[in-house]
């Protein structure tokens, strides 16, 4: 049974709630990309479906293909193996060594880049660039500008850019607070005491997630947060319009069913123009 020394947790209750967008995770910190990484794997992420969706929409091989927020490269080494000449780019040092490594040991071409999409600059380089499995939807609007202004700016003329974000569910949009012990460790070394609050800001569509993470062993503690918006179709071809990209398709799930307002997936499909 875990013991914790006193810690005065009623200071919790005192700190003001956050903004959307106000706090984020240690992404860029590699001990923390590293539990990260190990979390996800043991999900067992399905990525065929999503590969051969991507692929459809390259019509030459090889083809240049940018992977945006791409983790330990699960797309972007699938497509490699596909023989496309894939970039792909994370913040996180763990995920973008481990595929790094997986290439290598697979004999595949692809160049992996730890750094951040909203500094990088590609001009006209890339056939496709894709930013899939929800991730615009932890950026700001403000934020996603920027990234959109990005992928449109390395997109060759007719290039293609594909997002895909998803619909909330009913538990997403609501507020609530509770006690959990961590089964791996995310937060610290050692699996944590995690208090979260879950905020709903119906006004802006963003679900905010604050931990507040006890190590387990050193009792080390510290605040942790992350937003989410569900972002309308109507704020998504806004975003592209304005960077000279047009919707061609979108559709409810990666088997190109079409979108409906009950689909928890929201897959769009952008070509550059001329």
């Amino acid at each position: 049974m875990l013991t914790y020394k006193a810690l005065d947790l009623t200071s919790i209750s005192n700190i003001e709630k956050p903004s959307p967008f106000e706090m984020t995770l240690p992404y860029h910190d590699y001990q923390f990309s590293r539990r990260l990484y190990k979390l996800n794997h043991d999900w067992g992420i399905p990525t065929e479906k999503e590969i051969i969706f991507i692929d459809s929409y390259l019509k030459e091989k090889p083809s240049k293909v940018l992977d945006i927020a791409c983790g330990g490269g699960r797309h972007a080494l699938g497509l490699a193996q596909m023989d496309h000449l894939v970039t792909g780019i994370d913040i996180g040092g763990y995920p973008i060594k481990m595929a790094i490594r997986l290439a290598r040991m697979k004999s595949l071409i692809a160049e992996f880049i730890r750094g951040d999409i909203k500094v990088l600059n590609f001009d006209s380089i890339f056939d496709l660039a894709f930013f899939i499995c929800g991730q615009m939807a932890h950026f700001s609007p403000e934020e996603n500008k920027i990234i959109f202004q990005k992928a449109a700016k390395a997109l060759k003329s007719n290039g293609i850019l594909i997002i895909h974000l998803n619909k909330f569910g009913e538990d997403d949009c609501v507020n609530h607070n509770r006690w959990y012990q961590e089964l791996k460790p995310l937060y610290w070394k050692n699996p944590s005491l995690v208090h979260r609050e879950q905020y709903f800001f119906e006004n802006d569509r963003v679900k905010l997630i604050r931990d507040f993470a006890i190590d387990s062993v050193t009792q080390e503690n510290a605040l942790y947060g992350i937003s989410e918006k569900e972002y309308t179709c109507e704020e998504v071809m806004e975003l592209a319009e304005i960077n000279g990209l047009q919707l061609i398709e979108k559709y409810g799930c990666y088997d190109k069913s079409s979108l409906s307002s009950e689909s928890r997936n929201r897959i769009f499909v952008f070509r550059k123009g001329q």
